[in-house]
């Protein structure tokens, strides 16, 4: 089951410029240009990272989305977007499992009207 979120949340993330041998860095994840670690949310739960299991870049119009499916502590799953035109992230859906979008991708629209919430 999935529940439809829709949030603007803030995010502490690495963003990278280029390969990073450093052992500091997450495996597998030398190569990425945007690693998310932390989502906030407006109510103040911090939701802790603990795997992306997958991330992908889509193309609307001359616009940048780049999605990630993330692994959160307490085994909670949520799809995050990162909208580059924009510069916001937004929490788009809650996943019961593992069930989640790590086959396909999904193609997103967002109409943000500057409010967080269900309420447009």
């Amino acid at each position: 089951m999935q529940t439809v979120l829709k949030e603007k949340v803030n995010v502490d993330a690495i963003f990278r410029s280029y390969k990073d041998d450093n052992q500091s860095t997450r495996s597998g994840w030398e190569h990425k240009r945007i690693e998310p670690r932390y989502v906030k949310r407006k109510k103040g739960e911090v939701l802790k990272i603990q795997d992306v299991r997958r991330s992908y870049a889509q193309r609307k119009g001359k616009r940048l989305q780049v999605h990630f499916v993330i692994h959160c502590e307490a085994d909670r799953y949520f799809h995050l977007v990162y909208d580059a035109d924009k510069i916001i992230w937004i929490l788009l859906y809650e996943f019961d499992d593992q069930m989640l979008f790590d086959e396909k991708e999904v193609d997103v629209e967002i109409q943000w009207n500057g409010l967080s919430g269900s309420k447009e």
